[in-house]
């Protein structure tokens, strides 16, 4: 399955709490998403091999636009699944809320 790509604008944003640390998440139509990794306007083709590296192995992925960055998202009820999978070096970021 193929990443969703929205505008950021058309999501809803919150923030919960996952294994002591606070995180950011979205919602989407029925479907919840924590956030994964923050990516620069110019490295759209690492956002979407990165995308689609992770749904290739079963976890559901949204992809945000903003004029300046994309963010990957992963599908809540596949958090634990990508704390087990490194498809890459890339690692997830830990959101930081101020």
């Amino acid at each position: 399955m193929y990443p969703l790509v929205l505008s950021h604008e058309v999501v809803s944003t919150f923030s919960f709490w996952h294994e002591g640390v606070l995180q950011e998440g979205i919602a989407s139509g029925k479907e919840l998403y924590s956030f994964y990794k923050k990516f620069e306007a110019a490295q759209r083709q690492e956002v979407f091999s990165t995308a689609i590296s992770l749904s290739e192995t079963g976890i559901e992925v949204c992809i945000t636009c903003l004029p300046t960055e994309y963010r990957v998202w992963i599908s809540l009820r596949k958090l634990e699944q990508v704390a087990l999978c490194f498809l890459s070096s890339a690692q997830p970021e830990e959101a930081m809320l101020a």
